[in-house]
């Protein structure tokens, strides 16, 4: 899976020596480069795992002073990141895009744990490896466990929303449905928003024919409005809504702006989902 860093060939990673670079030592410009390479790659990660830009710009400034890069400038958005090492005469600017958006608090954890804690005699192609650990590490909860947590508290909101067992159950149902077909688009790469709209259409629909099966039986005298909101609730951007929030307050303008746009985007999908499910089935929005 390609995070848009521009990761070593080997041949370059064999000529970093095995000793750390000390602070005071002289740093050629293969090394500086290397060292850069390091440092976009643990951005890359912790941007990739949802988590807001100045936690990623602080950790790639750790990285960096760690191996003597005396200053680094760094300028990071929801897609993007653009940073400079300055070392004496000599600096180096690389850019990395970021391809995929998600949320993992548990890989986010483990990178700015190592960020905080490098080992003194740490290489960068001894960090590199360690990255590599961190990035195929399995999943914290498995697709099954995750995907019942998805369903429980959506069927729960409908609960809340003054439902009872019969809509429970057919959100639970549904949204647990779409939180599994979700899952499946998001490894193949598709574009998020299309993948809202998606899931928002069938869970919707999931919803409909659950209830009118709960109709069938004599269960409810009537399908309710309260289960269909439960049911997609899963789609609901809250990471996204939450980082916006911090960056913003934080005067990181550009990338609070660009995340709040993101998860409108996403609101407007799963809106747009709900309304062409109902549409199919001839439901009412009123």
């Amino acid at each position: 899976m390609s995070d848009g860093t521009q990761r070593p060939d080997s041949s370059r990673l064999e000529s970093i020596p095995s000793e750390p670079i000390a602070p005071s030592s002289e740093m050629t410009t293969a090394e500086l480069a290397q060292v850069m390479q390091v440092v976009m790659r643990f951005g890359t990660l912790m941007l990739r795992c949802g988590t807001v830009s100045f936690r990623v710009e602080e950790a790639m400034r750790q990285v960096a002073l760690t191996f003597g890069i005396e200053r680094l400038d760094a300028f990071t958005t929801l897609t993007g990141i653009t940073a400079s090492a300055h070392r004496g005469a000599m600096h180096y600017t690389q850019v990395a895009r970021i391809h995929t958006i998600g949320v993992n608090m548990s890989r986010l954890s483990d990178v700015e744990f190592l960020s905080q804690h490098i080992p003194h005699d740490a290489t960068p192609s001894s960090l590199m490896l360690a990255l590599d650990k961190i990035e195929a590490k399995p999943p914290l909860y498995s697709p099954r466990l995750i995907i019942l947590a998805v369903a429980i508290a959506c069927g729960a909101f409908a609960g809340l929303n003054g439902g009872s067992a019969p809509e429970f159950m057919a959100a639970m149902v549904a949204s647990g449905i779409g939180q599994g077909i979700r899952m499946r688009l998001s490894r193949r790469y598709l574009n998020p928003i299309a993948i809202t709209v998606i899931c928002a259409a069938i869970a919707t629909l999931l919803c409909h024919f659950a209830l009118k099966a709960l109709l069938w039986v004599g269960w409810i005298p009537q399908i309710p409005d309260s289960a269909f909101l439960a049911a997609v609730l899963f789609l609901v951007p809250g990471m996204p809504l939450v980082t916006a929030a911090l960056d913003l307050v934080r005067l990181d303008l550009i990338s609070g702006m660009t995340r709040v746009v993101y998860a409108l985007l996403l609101l407007v999908g799963g809106a747009f989902g709900m309304m062409l499910g109902m549409s199919l089935v001839g439901l009412s929005l009123s």
